[in-house]
């Protein structure tokens, strides 16, 4: 199961529960080589003990930590819980530095005081202990790596990384044993230093980690792709501001953009729930997480020209229940200072002739409130189809749409064809298309226009309501 789908319920069941294994696990560890060392006097054994102990309490600590994380949000904690669990990363890291710290002082200081060492009294346990922690180790892993693909959570990689540590102790503690068995004993001493400095480099990693994400420092790249994935969102002119901030594996996001003056308030809310779906899925395949509402999209409106044309497009917009603006087209009356105005404006398609006329009445309304010198307007309506969620169409019907288009007297051939039926079952036809001349001369743009009109019709004769687009080439 991917972390993505996992809800907060399931991400916390997963730490705490993986977590209490582990804590059962290394507190049994704990017992079985402290009286394994006690008996055989082998400061490994003691020392590894130690670690277990150390890695108990730590693992303690986590399981407060994610508890405390999975809080809701209150009044005090507005963004939730969330850097508590980093805190708990925080401090497990440290305490992984600590104990590999007292590695290296423990085994500089059997080099050093060899002479002063008490020799180890070899016996079975010794070995059983080992062997015992071994396994217990590799079982720690081997849960904590799946809790940890699962949830990303510090906590659990804070407890893996302890579990490593363990394992690598315990072949020191191993090798140590064995080798004072063996009669030389500063070998054991000498693989500690040199594992005490690579838990060192690696618990500092960590811990810097932790520490960055608590100053709420956020990737670049990410914020990056972000405000690309806000900007490159259909209607949106401009990213103008946008802040990141992250908590445990959730994303915050706060962006400002800006959209044309003269959408309504309907379409400037569609655009941004759109920026928002754009947003909350790059921060997915980004691999962290984002709930509903903790993605905030605020727009302003920005005017690009006084021409008579955006105007008209701006007032039309500004009315609840246009769903478009199209085909705008101004005319000056010569001699007078007064425009004549067209238009054509999109209505949903289940809109009485009623609805639609008080429609086109408030943009006639609107215009002339916005155009002081408006003389005459003409609204043309259109029915919308909304969210063109299309799939192809069969191809029987995609041949017979082409050999209608071929079996005309004025169509030499047929080019590229697409055919999709909508949701609401209405095909969405584009193609392109060679006409045959009607003499040496090049046809005119009205000529063409009128052919295409005349193909679109048979088309629309045959599918009712079908959206026709036809691209003329060249002969």
């Amino acid at each position: 199961m991917a972390a993505n789908s996992l809800t907060t319920a399931d991400v916390g069941a997963i730490k705490r529960r993986t977590l209490r294994i582990s804590l059962i696990a290394i507190s049994s560890v704990f017992v079985f080589e402290f009286v394994a060392g006690t008996i055989t006097n082998s400061l490994a054994l003691l020392t590894d003990s130690a670690h277990a102990l150390l890695d108990a309490v730590v693992t303690v600590v986590l399981i407060i930590a994610t508890t405390l994380a999975l809080k809701p949000r209150d009044v005090d904690h507005t963004y939730g819980h969330g850097k508590i669990e980093t805190i708990g990363g925080f401090i497990g890291g440290t305490a992984l530095f600590v104990v590999a710290v007292f590695f290296i002082y423990e085994a500089v200081a059997r080099i050093a005081f060899s002479d002063s060492t008490p020799l180890v009294r070899p016996a079975t346990i010794g070995f059983i202990a080992i062997v015992y922690t071994l396994a217990v180790d590799v079982f720690r892993i081997i849960i904590l790596r799946s809790a940890g693909r699962k949830t990303g959570a510090a906590t659990i990689k804070a407890d893996l990384y302890h579990s490593v540590a363990d394992l690598a102790s315990t072949a020191v503690a191993l090798a140590g044993l064995w080798l004072a068995t063996a009669g030389f004993s500063q070998g054991d001493s000498i693989a500690a230093i040199i594992l005490g400095g690579v838990l060192s480099y690696l618990s500092v990693r960590f811990v810097y980690h932790n520490a960055i994400e608590l100053t709420d420092v956020i990737s670049p790249n990410l914020v990056t792709r972000l405000r690309l994935a806000a900007s490159e969102t259909e209607g949106v002119l401009e990213c103008k501001d946008i802040k990141v901030r992250r908590v445990g594996r959730d994303v915050f996001v706060d962006v400002t953009i800006s959209l044309r003056a003269h959408l309504s308030f309907g379409n400037a809310h569609h655009t941004s729930d759109m920026v928002e779906e754009n947003i909350a899925r790059t921060i997915e395949d980004a691999g962290f997480r984002s709930s509903s509402g903790d993605i905030n999209v605020h727009f302003e409106p920005i005017s690009q020209d006084n021409s008579p044309e955006s105007i008209v497009e701006m007032a039309a917009g500004m009315i609840h229940g246009v769903r478009g603006v199209h085909n705008i087209l101004v005319s000056k009356v010569n001699g007078v200072n007064s425009i004549g105005v067209s238009l054509h404006i999109q209505v949903n398609r289940d809109a009485s002739l009623t609805e639609a006329h008080a429609l086109a009445d408030a943009v006639e309304e609107s215009i002339r409130k916005h155009l002081s010198t408006v003389d005459n307007i003409t609204v043309h309506l259109e029915p919308h189809i909304a969210e063109l969620g299309v799939q192809p169409a069969s191809s029987e019907v995609k041949e017979s749409i082409r050999n209608m288009v071929l079996d005309r007297n004025d169509v030499e051939r047929v080019g590229k064809i697409a055919v999709y039926a909508t949701e609401q079952n209405i095909l969405k036809i584009d193609m392109g298309c060679v006409l045959k001349k009607d003499s040496k001369a090049d046809m005119t743009i009205e000529q063409i226009h009128d052919r295409v009109s005349e193909i679109e019709k048979q088309i629309r004769e045959k599918y009712p309501g079908s959206i026709v687009t036809i691209h003329v080439e060249p002969n």
